[in-house]
Order: C-alpha cells, then sequence, then structure tokens
C-alpha cells in the first residue's frame, strides 16, 4: 500500500481549499432552460400522413424543428389519447391516436407532456388510464389527473440539469365528464381552492421552480379573459414562476407580472405546436424557451424569455400528404431542404406576423429563437396582443 507523507496531505489539503475558494469567488451558478409548446393535436389528416402499411411515423412530422429541443427540458399539452387500435384511431372530435406518436414525441425530445385538458377523457376513464400507461412505457412524464398513487392537485416533480421542477397542470373541463366520482382516473379542475392546495404541495416539495400548466380561455380569442388573468396573478402570488396556458388554438399574449417573491412569467396561451387547423392564425405557434439560472447558494430565478416560431406546413407530394412543423424565423440551424419555396415564404410571413404580435425582438440568437424578455433589460417584455398574428 503508498504511503502518503504528511507534507503531501498538507499540500493536498492546500490545494483543494484554495480550489474550493476560487468556485466560491466566481459565483458559480447552475443554468437551466425549459421550452413549452401549445396543443399537440392529431387530426385525422395528420395520422393519414404518418400511416404506411398498417404502421405509422410522426417523426417526419417533427423532423425539420428538432434542433431547436436541443439540451432542454421539453413540455407540451398532449390533446389526444392513446386508447388503442381496437378502439379505433380518429381525429375531431372524439381523438384517438396511434401510440407511435409517443415514440414521435421521444425522438423530439419532449420530457413531460399535461393531460388535463378537455379531451382527456374522448375515450373515457380507460383511454386516460391506457395513455399514461403509454406514456411511461415511452418514458415521458406527464401531470394533470388523479391516478393510482397520484392524487389531485398533486404536483409532478422532475430533477433536470441539477435543479428541481414541480409541474401543476389544471383544465376548464372536460368534453366528457367522467359520471361517478369513484372513478379511477380523476381530473385536476381549475378553482381557486385546488390551485391554493396544489401549489402548497408545490412549495413544500422544495423546488427551485414551480411551472403552473393551465387549459383554459376562450377559443379562437386573442386576449385573455378575465378568469385567466386572475388565475394567472393567484398563481404567481402564490408561488408560481411560471404560469403556462393552452386551449384556445391560437397565441395569446405573454406578460411578466410582479409577485411579493419577484416576479413571474404568463404566457396566456401558446396555440397550436401541431394540429390540422389550418385557417390562419391557427396553423402557427411559438416554441417558449425560458432560461432559468441559480447562483451559488442562492434561488433560482428567470434570466431570459425567448420564442421560436413556427407554422405547421401541408402539401401533397406524389399523391400523399405531407405535413410538417416548419421553423417560421430567419435564424438558427433549422431543417429547410426540399421544402418549397411557397411553403417557405408562407412560414416566414406567419413567423413575422407572430413576432410582431408577441413582441420579440427583430433579430434572433444563434439558435433562431427571439428574445422577449430579459433580466438584463427587464422592461422590455410588452403588453401583446395589439394585433391578429395573421
Amino acid at each position: 500500500m503508498a504511503i502518503i507523507s504528511k507534507s503531501r496531505i498538507l499540500f493536498i489539503c492546500f490545494i483543494t481549499a484554495a480550489l474550493l475558494g476560487l468556485a466560491s469567488e466566481s459565483g458559480a451558478e447552475t443554468s437551466a432552460r425549459v421550452i413549452f409548446i401549445g396543443d399537440i393535436m392529431a387530426h385525422a389528416e395528420q395520422i393519414e400522413a404518418a400511416s404506411a402499411d398498417a404502421a405509422w411515423d410522426f417523426k417526419p412530422q417533427f423532423r425539420r424543428v428538432k434542433p431547436l429541443f436541443e439540451n432542454a427540458l421539453v413540455v407540451g399539452n398532449l390533446e389526444t389519447v392513446f386508447a388503442g387500435r381496437e378502439r379505433k384511431f380518429t381525429g375531431y372530435p372524439m381523438f384517438n391516436t396511434p401510440d407511435e406518436l409517443a415514440e414521435a414525441l421521444v425522438d423530439l425530445g419532449v420530457n413531460l407532456v399535461t393531460l388535463a385538458n378537455n379531451h382527456i377523457f374522448d375515450r373515457k376513464s380507460s383511454g386516460a388510464a391506457r395513455t399514461t400507461e403509454v406514456l411511461e412505457s415511452y418514458g415521458i412524464e406527464w401531470t394533470g389527473l388523479g391516478l393510482g398513487e397520484t392524487g389531485l392537485d398533486e404536483p409532478k416533480i422532475v430533477e433536470y440539469a441539477g435543479l428541481r421542477w414541480a409541474f401543476l397542470n389544471y383544465t376548464y373541463g372536460s368534453n366528457t365528464p367522467l359520471k361517478s366520482s369513484g372513478d379511477a382516473v380523476r381530473l385536476n379542475v381549475i378553482s381557486e381552492d385546488a390551485i391554493k392546495k396544489g401549489l402548497a404541495a408545490a412549495r413544500a416539495a422544495s423546488p427551485d421552480i414551480i411551472a403552473a400548466c393551465y387549459h383554459w380561455g376562450n377559443e379562437y380569442q386573442f386576449v385573455p379573459t378575465e378568469r385567466q388573468r386572475k388565475i394567472a396573478s393567484l398563481s404567481v402570488s402564490g408561488g408560481a414562476d411560471l404560469v403556462i396556458g393552452t386551449h384556445p388554438h391560437v397565441l395569446q399574449p405573454a406578460e411578466i407580472i410582479s409577485s411579493d417573491k419577484g416576479y413571474g412569467l404568463v404566457a396566456y396561451s401558446l396555440g397550436n405546436f401541431v394540429s390540422f387547423q389550418r385557417t390562419p392564425p391557427r396553423e402557427r405557434s411559438v416554441i417558449l424557451a425560458v432560461d432559468i439560472v441559480k447562483p451559488d447558494g442562492e434561488r433560482a430565478v428567470i434570466s431570459r424569455v425567448s420564442v421560436a416560431p413556427v407554422r405547421v406546413s401541408y402539401r401533397k407530394l406524389l399523391g400523399r400528404r405531407r405535413l410538417e412543423v416548419v421553423y417560421a424565423g430567419k435564424g438558427g440551424r433549422f431543417n429547410h431542404a426540399g421544402l418549397p419555396v411557397e411553403e417557405l415564404g408562407n412560414a416566414r410571413q406567419a413567423g413575422s406576423a407572430v413576432l410582431e404580435f408577441m413582441g420579440a425582438n427583430a433579430v434572433p440568437d444563434e439558435d433562431g429563437f427571439y428574445t422577449l424578455w430579459s433580466r438584463d433589460a427587464p422592461d422590455t417584455l410588452p403588453k401583446g396582443g395589439r394585433k391578429t398574428p395573421q
């Protein structure tokens, strides 16, 4: 056994202490990015576009925007169910989608989906339960339901990039309500009492960041309702750092609102990330990126909010439907190879309208994201919604 001299031990201790001191003096901090996308829908035309010889592949629908999702915790609203082939695959108004969509979401980089929405019971409680099983089999986390050991109003805790994240999810209701409160699957429904209970549970878990995700508002309206604003304010004052909305199928503005703990980001609606709703502006959306920093020994804070505009492109190629989410900005590492000039033009026209509506910076960063707000320039995020994003 090697023998280490006393002087060598003292030297090692001295160097270790010096390095620790340098780390402390340098103000080391933890940084991470979370990305939110809007409604992940699956209309009949999307299923048809993904079909091939009784199998399905949805990955081509997302291949052009994959670079935008790198190095981030990715969260989306799953507005369909995985109830199985025997329940028949259908689009609107009663969704049921092949399990392969979950595979495509994993390939895209999605880590967590919210399930508290008006379509989660399109194949009743058994379809909702199977949906959670499929998601878990692909390694995708979920929140928004009470099921098994998961209780109502219970936050989903996720460890990512050295930070602890708590996610809550509520909906205004369901198109197909459960008939009995004794059903195995229970739905997180928006109420002030439920939100306060959920936020209290989230705070008790000692997370670095709390995100409250709501399925709310009026469809196809670009301005949030007073109810949305009230719930957003309640959430931020109750400890939520991020309030993210879905359901209207169009964009609504984002804003920074203050609270006793500082401030919180509210994005009232992210619109449709993917769907076959073709009427502008329902075929356009943003990928919302929130950068978080946690200085050593301090609490985590939002450092930057940015967006990447996207549009769902649709055309027919050799008699088959071709449906793809396309980056609609002018920068970044995106894939436009083979995209017709007309489709690229449509995307960029839509992207310009979206960026103007959201109040984004005119120039994107090297990854294709446009800044909405930065803690270095805290007054930069305007009140959005002045114009329709058409």
